[in-house]
């Protein structure tokens, strides 16, 4: 005889397999502190990319003005300028970066912890089933 409830629950967890599953189960296979530390050396890199990107496009939009601009200032003020921007870019996106995936890994725990103890009741209902 077919369980209801073992059944509902399987559909439960199978939706949620397919779904927002495959986005949780991943990220606890990691310790907070890994994940966290992964995606912000991740972070790390495509904002370094985005910062260079961001460069050229200065470059380019003050191409005019580039000369008098070299002229005035020394390459060593000019170093220290784009050097302090960056730093300040890198902080603030690392920051960001910091309290997302924590939060993200905060709810994925909880979500994975909700669907472990769902596939304990399904256990346990075979269990009982099997019993009988």
């Amino acid at each position: 005889m077919l369980n209801e409830e073992r059944i509902r629950l399987m559909t439960k967890m199978a939706a949620y397999e397919a779904g927002e599953g495959k986005e949780n189960l991943p990220v606890k296979q990691y310790y907070r502190k890994d994940y966290v530390g992964y995606e912000m050396l991740k972070t790390f890199l495509t904002s370094t990319i985005s910062f260079g990107i961001l460069f050229v496009c200065w470059l380019v939009y003050k191409m005019e003005d580039m000369t008098e601009f070299l002229r005035g200032r020394d390459l060593p003020e000019l170093a220290r300028w784009l050097i302090v921007r960056y730093v300040i870019f890198i902080c603030v996106y690392q920051v960001i970066a910091f309290i997302v995936y924590t939060r993200r890994y905060k709810r994925a725990t909880a979500s994975v912890r909700e669907y472990y103890t769902t596939l304990k009741k399904v256990e346990k209902l075979q269990e009982k089933e099997e019993r009988l």
